[in-house]
């Protein structure tokens, strides 16, 4: 295994910015796609130039040691494998990960949305012996997206509006904490330890976010959308008082959730507590951050914005699953659920990451948090 060697899984905003951070920060780093995704977005553009230019509050043309779509060549000897993709292919890259993976490696999914575990049940079902400790962070070590258009025969253009001064990331299993949480602060600084996988996973902050604001705003959103009159900026023009008082309300409800469980949330917000102030203080430099909140961005139809595909059966159904395991109620939560459903005709709450799914669901409390701790009943 290669100290220096990193490789990172997905093509998208964050695995572009985190290939290109470590790139600049002098790692070895092969980003990769499966091959179903290779003509999705900016990978193409990536996999012929080699070259990534980040903007913002990290600045610098990093040229990428190996853009692929073979996953074997990407893993081989790397140290830690970042997963940077959305959460509805965590199954996918569990399964092209399993034949390939190494003795004393670390794989961390940012963001995790529980994910760890069906990296976990899948490793189990793919009978994979190997040494490989799983983790998952609360959030990207960035707030960051692809700016176009990136120039044909240029380098792909990412750009980092802030950097998180924390990094939270919970390991699996949590009694090997330790290791991980200083092999990762040699990538990034500000990283400490949850006290497990899920506590991290569960702690990412867009969920509480990005649901409501979406869904609240949906009639200005879609109309943006279908008459062509511009973006719409989430933060900026869709957060009203009104609807920060169903986001604090959803983060309550996680939070209590979280006590029942014994954990912490990564990012509290209390009940007297604007998000969006809460954001301000946990990312530098603040001046990035104002300018992602202000960004417009084209969110178009509903049924296609990943705050709503992603962030509902991720990270919603998740909070509304946990909290019927442990007997805390979640209508805000179940509200946001509901009305997502029907708006898009899908059964998200069928569809999402519950307990049942991640295998857990005829755990007590403490044989969950057992578990997480020893990592005893899957492997």
């Amino acid at each position: 295994m290669n100290n220096n060697k990193v490789a990172v899984l997905g093509g998208g905003d964050g695995g572009h910015t985190v290939a290109a951070d470590l790139t600049l920060k002098g790692f070895q780093v092969s980003l990769c796609d499966l091959p179903q995704f290779s003509d999705y977005g900016w990978l193409k553009n990536t996999m012929e130039t080699g070259e990534i230019e980040l903007t913002g509050a990290i600045q610098g043309v990093a040229k990428i040691n190996l853009v692929t779509t073979d996953i074997k060549e990407a893993l081989k000897d790397a140290n830690i494998i970042f997963v940077v993709a959305r959460s509805n292919a965590d199954a996918l890259f569990a399964e092209a990960c399993a034949p390939y993976v190494e003795d004393g490696q670390i794989i961390l999914l940012a963001a995790g949305n529980c994910g760890s575990l069906v990296f976990i049940n899948t490793f189990k079902d793919k009978k994979v012996k190997k040494d490989v400790l799983l983790a998952e962070s609360a959030s990207l070590p960035y707030g960051c997206r692809i700016r176009e258009p990136t120039h044909r025969g240029g380098p792909t253009h990412a750009r980092a509006f802030f950097i998180t001064s924390i990094f939270a990331v919970g390991v699996f299993p949590a009694n090997r904490t330790d290791e991980v949480i200083s092999r990762l602060k040699k990538f990034y600084s500000g990283t400490i330890a949850m006290t497990n996988v899920l506590e991290a996973g569960m702690s990412n902050p867009n969920t509480a976010a990005h649901c409501a604001p979406t869904i609240l705003n949906v009639g200005r959103i879609e109309r943006v959308a279908a008459e062509k009159l511009g973006d719409f900026a989430l933060f900026h023009e869709g957060c009203s008082e009104s609807v920060m008082r169903v986001v604090t309300a959803i983060m309550i409800e996680r939070g209590n959730i979280f006590k029942a469980l014994g954990w912490k949330v990564a990012y509290p917000v209390s009940d007297t507590e604007n998000i969006i102030d809460n954001i301000l203080r946990v990312c530098k430099p603040r001046t990035g951050v104002e300018e992602a909140l202000k960004q417009k961005g084209p969110m178009g139809p509903i049924n296609e914005a990943r705050y709503i595909t992603e962030d509902v059966p991720y990270g919603l159904v998740t909070y509304s699953s946990f909290g019927k395991m442990v007997g805390v109620e979640t209508p805000a939560i179940n509200s946001m659920i509901q009305l997502s459903s029907v708006m898009n005709q899908v059964d998200y709450m069928a569809e999402g990451r519950t307990v049942e799914k991640l295998g857990i669901s005829d755990m007590t409390i403490k044989e969950l948090n057992d578990f997480l701790y020893k990592g005893t009943k899957m492997l």
